[in-house]
């Protein structure tokens, strides 16, 4: 029963995937209690198949979103409970955004981790619009990431990061996305092709 109960779990966090995580909202969704659903994300986390990546906090004097958001870690796993089949099915699929950015979390996180010990990763979001899909913490120096999944960067949908830098007062951000050519989109704030950093370069570092 409880491993039935587990898969029926990380189907729903399928769904949820690259959202905010309401244990809460799950744990009524299966019939089971908080505490329960608690301990499920637990052993799903520390299998590696789930990641809950949390909030930064910040005294800015602004409402913060406190809850996690939770990836499935690996892609494939993730599409094949989403019940895709074909990789042509993922382009018109509601999931498709949330997709690309777990994927490129787990590299960035992967690889910045690896090659900095100490290095941290959030999210960032307020109530009023500063967001960042990805805050790497290394100490002295935070750098916010947007990751988009088209093959170009709408000016319109940089608000989030930009309030993120001015929130938090950075000086620099970056934008990974499908497209080809490394682009200044604002001071300090650049978009990185994702083969650029599929190669290996991480996206501050262009």
């Amino acid at each position: 029963m409880p491993a039935l109960r587990l898969r029926k779990l990380l189907i729903m966090l399928a769904h949820c995937h690259g959202g905010l995580l309401n244990a809460s909202e799950l744990g009524r969704s299966l019939g089971l209690s908080h505490h329960t659903v608690a301990d499920y994300l637990d052993i799903l986390e520390s299998s590696f198949l789930i990641r809950r990546l949390q909030p930064f906090h910040a005294d800015i004097g602004k409402r913060l979103v406190k809850s996690p958001k939770v990836y499935v870690r690996d892609t494939g796993l993730l599409h094949s409970l989403l019940g895709l089949r074909a990789p042509e099915e993922l382009e018109s699929h509601p999931k498709r955004g949330a997709s690309w950015e777990g994927l490129v979390v787990e590299e960035l996180i992967a690889r910045v981790g690896s090659a900095l010990k100490g290095a941290a990763f959030y999210f960032w979001r307020t109530q009023a619009g500063g967001e960042a899909d990805l805050l790497v913490d290394l100490g002295v120096r935070k750098i916010p990431v947007e990751i988009k999944a088209g093959y170009s960067v709408d000016s319109g949908s940089l608000i989030g990061i930009k309030n993120c830098m001015r929130d938090l007062g950075l000086k620099e951000g970056c934008v990974v996305y499908r497209g080809k050519d490394i682009l200044r989109l604002a001071p300090g704030l650049k978009a990185v092709p994702w083969d650029l950093m599929a190669k290996g370069t991480l996206p501050w570092e262009v």
